[in-house]
């Protein structure tokens, strides 16, 4: 009697997929540059949402996180009320990964770049934004690793 293989519960499988798409949330999530801090707070509250993107016209042109409404309007005495999103969001180009990479390519840039939320691009599209806690999940099951 022949007995199949069978691999160890904490095999990797070889037919799941790593790619930042399988981990990134699908939607894309943005407020316009207008927009002030107060009503993009009130926003991502309701959408449970840690980071908001930033839209001018058709292009998206930054990101806003929980971290920059705390440190830069709050710990910098700002009003929310009448200060924009513009005014806090990072000066720095709006960081990408295309979202075929493999999920432990952004878990790296991330790390390097000390950054906890990245849009994710298709055909230079962007078209969702992989966290911090989204590679939680990622690093946390072993078949993935």
């Amino acid at each position: 009697m022949v007995t199949k293989h069978v691999p160890h519960k904490f095999a990797k499988d070889t037919t799941t997929r790593t790619e930042i798409a399988d981990f990134m949330s699908p939607s894309v999530i943005s407020v316009g540059s207008d927009a002030t801090i107060q009503e993009t707070a009130q926003f991502m509250n309701e959408k449970n949402i840690g980071s908001v993107l930033i839209k001018e016209n058709d292009d998206y042109i930054g990101i806003v996180t929980e971290t920059d409404l705390s440190r830069k309007v709050l710990g910098g005495g700002l009003d929310p009320k009448t200060t924009t999103v513009n005014a806090v969001m990072p000066p720095q180009p709006l960081f990408t990964l295309d979202c075929h990479q493999p999920v432990t390519d952004a878990n790296a840039f991330m790390a390097k770049n000390r950054i906890r939320h990245l849009p994710v691009t298709e055909n230079d599209k962007i078209v969702g934004v992989i966290s911090v806690k989204d590679l939680v999940a990622f690093f946390a099951n072993p078949r993935l690793r």
